[in-house]
């Protein structure tokens, strides 16, 4: 299985990012995890950089997203609902454990605890641990 693993850019390069996929790893066995991180040109505008997301996604079966402090910003969101669009499994990483989404109205009306607005028009999410 192919998986997209979505997660926001302050984890790129650390030891958490390293913890997130070995969680991945335990959780589906003979994965190949797709990471931005290293797959997608990060020195490109927003907009290219989630063209390449979107491309690369296409090629996987899952997305899995982690927060950072149970928020998701503007790439991790637009990221999880194209997955959602193109039939793709969603799961959150809550903890060391994958939790599959069933459907785009799970995740909007009782995934989404709050929607946050900045100054600079993007959206953020503020996400409740999974219940499903």
């Amino acid at each position: 299985m192919k998986i997209y693993y979505a997660h926001h850019v302050w984890k790129y390069n650390t030891p958490i990012e390293n913890f997130e996929i070995k969680c991945i790893e335990r959780q589906f066995k003979d994965v190949v995890i797709v990471n931005p991180r290293t797959t997608i040109p990060q020195d490109q505008p927003e907009s290219v950089i989630l063209d390449y997301a979107y491309k690369a996604l296409n090629d996987c079966e899952a997305i899995v997203f982690s927060t950072f402090s149970g928020m998701i910003g503007h790439g991790v969101f637009n990221e999880i609902i194209y997955a959602f669009n193109a039939g793709k499994k969603v799961y959150q990483l809550d903890g060391t454990e994958c939790i599959e989404i069933r459907s785009y109205t799970d995740f909007i009306e009782h995934g989404i605890r709050d929607f946050i607005f900045r100054g600079d028009n993007r959206m953020y999410a503020v996400v409740n641990s999974p219940c499903w």
